[in-house]
């Protein structure tokens, strides 16, 4: 009589691993049979994708100090003011720009915004236009658009 190899042990342990597992599968999933399955909706609420029913998302600001608000969505670009932390914001839409601590994507502020203080020093035209905050430092409560 031959003896059992080790390749032939670990194919029958594995074999049971796998039947034990299928089987935990199988009871966690018996339960109520005439409940209709749940549907779960994900980001702001549509059921179709890249429909968006609100024309703002609010967003959380999560920074440890002040969130820089600028002209463009780059860290270069004019300053304009401050987003203060646990601030709430109106974003309009989101963009690809400079990457901050890995996150490349920027959030336009909607113009209705009144919690961002504007700079003394920063031109009035230059903030009756865009006003950009890195994504990296607010979390978004819902799906945002890109912009166009």
């Amino acid at each position: 009589m031959l003896k059992p190899t080790r390749t032939t042990l670990a194919l029958a342990a594995g074999s049971l691993v796998l039947g034990l597992v299928g089987a935990g599968a199988a009871v966690a999933d018996d339960g109520p049979e005439n409940q209709p399955p749940r549907e779960i909706v994900v980001g702001g609420g549509s059921a179709e994708p890249g429909v968006y029913p609100e024309k703002y998302v609010t967003g959380k600001v999560v920074s440890k100090g002040p969130l820089t608000v600028r002209s463009k969505p780059t860290t270069h670009s004019q300053s304009l003011g401050h987003v203060y932390p646990h601030s709430k914001v109106e974003i309009e839409c989101k963009k690809s720009g400079e990457k901050v601590d890995g996150n490349r994507l920027w959030y336009r502020l909607a113009d209705k915004n009144g919690s961002w203080e504007h700079d003394a020093e920063a031109p009035k035209r230059a903030y009756d236009k865009e006003r950009w905050v890195s994504a990296r430092y607010v979390k978004n409560l819902s799906e945002v658009k890109y912009c166009r």
